[in-house]
């Protein structure tokens, strides 16, 4: 092997798909999480969507904020979550969808992740 294909086998690039972690995530959507307000919600989903990462050996950041529509008593977030993997640095988009129901009630479920 000369210099110039030993310089060239060292290039190969790894990459790593998270298809199989975006499959978790929809496994889990339109699946109700029921709480006291938005708050405690975002932080069981939170929680679920860290125990699936941890069987990957991901992180995820998610993010400070999300873009948020209202439509009377349904809040419609999205959020831009950050997958750090082994190799890189992905990113997943997450909808979610909270509803409120019988007086002070609350109800969320992802309902897109792309």
């Amino acid at each position: 092997m000369d210099a110039k294909t030993r310089k060239k086998t060292r290039r190969v690039r790894v990459t790593e798909s998270i298809s199989a972690f975006k499959e978790e995530l929809r496994a889990i959507t339109f699946e109700p999480l029921y709480g006291d307000s938005i708050k405690a919600i975002i932080t069981k989903l939170t929680a679920k969507i860290q125990e699936i990462s941890e069987k990957y050996d991901y992180s995820v950041e998610f993010p400070k904020g999300a873009e948020v529509e209202t439509d009377g008593n349904t809040y419609y977030f999205v959020y831009n979550l950050k997958i750090k993997t082994k190799v890189g640095t992905k990113r997943v988009q997450m909808e979610v969808q909270y509803m409120m129901y019988d007086q002070e009630s609350w109800v969320g479920m992802i309902t897109k992740i792309s």
